[in-house]
């Protein structure tokens, strides 16, 4: 009978922890931070070692995986230019749905070969919760799926009902949802705005013009919106075109500006997004193209409104990230190159107190964090694990199959890693 009992508070003690375990609902985690709340996260992987599940993805996409209790929820687009959405079974990777959403090729104005290997309309991330998947593509297409019957509740065409994306690569930003608001920012050449949406319905709540001064490509921006909660100001995040802005998640007015992103490069623009941190300080990157020490990582203080361009702590100029956007927890701030210069600076000061090389490479996909770590992901496959600290220890060196351009997703003490064709669930504490 002791055995019993026991049994049954093991049974409602695992259902408690499933229950409460973190969901990881769209790209870099609800607001966009990046950081999982979880304290214990596998740190040693590889083909042999610590794979839960592994399943081969129809088509070839960059988009993230969204984690909800039940589930993994992607976007893909197979070689006959369709596009989906998919559902996995959170525990053992069978597929549940597989729903066709619509068709279309990227609207991009560059030369192909500089981005097709890499980039295509399924490139933003999807987003979910227990009932809905909402997925957004680099075609104008944003559409609500219902998740139990793959059913699509409602769609809209943002190219047909705000304007065309005339944008080196293409479009490229993910969406982000906050209560009941579905937000996206679109930065371009010609159209540029912000607006938000209603998630059960589609309808426009508000939408404010995004008209402000860069040259060359500096108008295109490839980032994504983020949640920034700090100082009893709920507010939405969007760095691009040489400015980062903080607009009222419920209104749409703007808090606060600032410029300082432009870099002296006909081909400067911004594809990582901008880090809040607890402390008021936001961290933005400009974008490096093809190296050459172009880039530029800068903080903002942020914790008056109005125009903040003169409130800069400090500046990195040269070696910065491309795509990848940084994280910051603890006072301090993460980041990596594209051609795998890791480096950890000091938030309130920006004295770099770390940095080294990392084997493999290029690292494309942003940085996460949780447990005590910071995953820094190559697209070969390779995820350096380091202490998140002061001290730039390597706790681990894994390796994958695949080509990883997609950012980690961190759920119930698993990482979901997304290749072009595969998705890998890897499990277990080290």
């Amino acid at each position: 009978m002791l055995r019993s009992v026991v049994a049954s508070v093991c049974v409602v003690l695992g259902m408690s922890a499933l229950a409460r375990a973190e969901t990881w609902p769209q790209f870099r985690g609800a607001t966009g931070n990046g950081i999982s709340t979880e304290a214990r996260l596998p740190t040693q992987w590889s083909e042999s070692k610590g794979v839960q599940w592994q399943v081969d993805l129809p088509g070839k996409a960059n988009s993230s995986p969204a984690v909800t209790s039940q589930r993994i929820d992607l976007t893909t687009q197979t070689d006959d230019d369709a596009l989906w959405v998919l559902s996995f079974d959170r525990a053992t990777g069978k597929q549940l749905r597989r729903t066709k959403v619509g068709s279309g090729k990227l609207a991009a104005k560059g030369p192909a070969n500089l981005y097709s290997h890499r980039h295509n309309p399924a490139t933003p991330s999807p987003i979910a919760d227990e009932n809905f998947v909402w997925a957004y593509f680099g075609t104008g297409l944003l559409v609500c799926v219902q998740a139990d019957t793959g059913k699509i509740v409602w769609q809209k065409d943002l190219v047909k009902d705000y304007g065309e994306y005339d944008i080196t690569f293409g479009m490229g930003s993910s969406p982000r949802l906050w209560k009941d608001k579905l937000y996206i920012a679109c930065m371009t050449k010609s159209t540029s705005y912000v607006v938000a949406l209603n998630k059960d319905t589609g309808d426009e709540v508000w939408r404010v013009l995004r008209q402000l001064p860069a040259k060359d490509d500096g108008p295109d921006a490839y980032s994504s919106p983020i949640v920034d909660l700090s100082f009893k100001r709920d507010l939405l995040l969007v760095s691009g075109s040489d400015h980062v802005t903080g607009y009222d998640l419920g209104t749409g007015q703007l808090d606060w500006s600032s410029s300082g992103l432009d870099i002296d490069s006909p081909y400067g623009r911004i594809i990582a997004s901008p880090v809040p941190t607890p402390e008021g300080i936001v961290v933005a990157t400009s974008a490096n193209p093809g190296g050459g020490g172009l880039g530029k990582v800068v903080a903002i203080d942020t914790r008056r409104s109005g125009n903040v361009s003169n409130q800069h702590p400090w500046t990195i100029p040269k070696t910065t990230p491309d795509s990848s956007t940084p994280v910051a927890l603890n006072g301090l701030v993460f980041m990596v190159t594209d051609s795998g210069i890791a480096m950890c600076v000091e938030l309130k000061t920006g004295n770099k107190l770390w940095q080294k090389r990392l084997e493999g490479g290029p690292y494309q996909a942003s940085l996460v964090a949780g447990g005590g770590h910071v995953y820094f992901l190559g697209t070969d496959g390779r995820c350096t694990v380091v202490k998140a600290d002061k001290s730039g220890e390597v706790v681990a060196v894994n390796n994958l199959t695949g080509t990883f351009y997609a950012t980690p997703a961190l759920s119930d003490g698993k990482l979901y890693l997304r290749a072009y064709e595969k998705l890998y669930a890897v499990g277990g504490a080290n």
